[in-house]
């Protein structure tokens, strides 16, 4: 077996290194999340129909996944429609966790599939077919919201939203 000076080794090193950094495998920061649009409903709802760009959490794995956020991302919950309350909760929740701008999309996944707006999945469950009208009376309870329109400029500016 031949020998290897210590300085041939650390050449080596040296140039394995350089190769690395160079391919992006070591030093490349990921680039900072601007948006995370949430979709709180679970998995199987989430598959059938969600908003492209969206992810989904579903509402009882927010609270422990929303520790590893970072607190000044943009986040905007979401869930079925008008008369399902998890979005307000999970956006006061994420608010007195500290997360400095929460949105609820309050119109739900219901509101986004009746604009036409892009989704993903088959959509084939039927509450998407159902009414859904605003409550003028519900209590915000301090919660940001923001409507069909809103969010999808924001998700176009943010996210490069595609009508495709």
């Amino acid at each position: 077996m031949k020998k290897v000076s210590v300085v041939t080794m650390i050449l080596m090193c040296v140039g394995v290194s350089s190769a690395l950094l160079m391919s992006g495998c070591i030093g490349k920061k990921k680039a900072p999340e601007t948006l995370k649009v949430i979709n709180v409903l679970d998995k199987r709802l989430y598959d059938d129909c969600h908003i492209k760009g969206s992810i989904n959490v579903p509402f009882q794995d927010v609270e422990n996944k929303a520790l590893s956020w970072d607190k000044s991302t943009k986040i905007v919950v979401y869930c079925s429609n008008y008369t399902c309350t998890a979005s307000g909760f999970i956006a006061k929740m994420l608010t007195k966790m500290g997360f400095e701008n929460v949105w609820a999309y309050e119109a739900g996944m219901v509101g986004w599939y009746k604009a036409g707006l892009p989704y993903e999945g088959p959509a084939k469950e039927s509450y998407l077919e159902l009414p859904n009208i605003p409550h003028e009376n519900v209590e915000k309870g301090g919660v940001s919201v923001i409507t069909t329109e809103e969010l999808h400029a924001l998700m176009k500016k943010e996210l490069h939203l595609t009508e495709k």
